[in-house]
């Protein structure tokens, strides 16, 4: 019997990939709004916040 891990790429729903592209352009947004102010600011808080998507994704995985 075969069953289908949550890891694998084709088990990915719709639903799931609608979110993360949610929130990659809520950090793209984020990160247009502090380059307004400072491009460095801008890159900092872009790469944290991919940073905090990745462990909120990887902490959801894992319950």
């Amino acid at each position: 019997m075969s069953t289908k891990r949550s890891s694998d790429p084709q088990s990915v729903g719709l639903t799931s990939l609608l979110d993360l592209i949610g929130a990659l352009l809520i950090i793209v947004a984020v990160a247009l709004a502090v380059a307004v102010f400072t491009l460095p600011g801008a890159l900092a808080s872009a790469g944290v916040l991919v940073l905090v998507l990745s462990w909120l994704i990887d902490r959801r995985n894992r319950a």
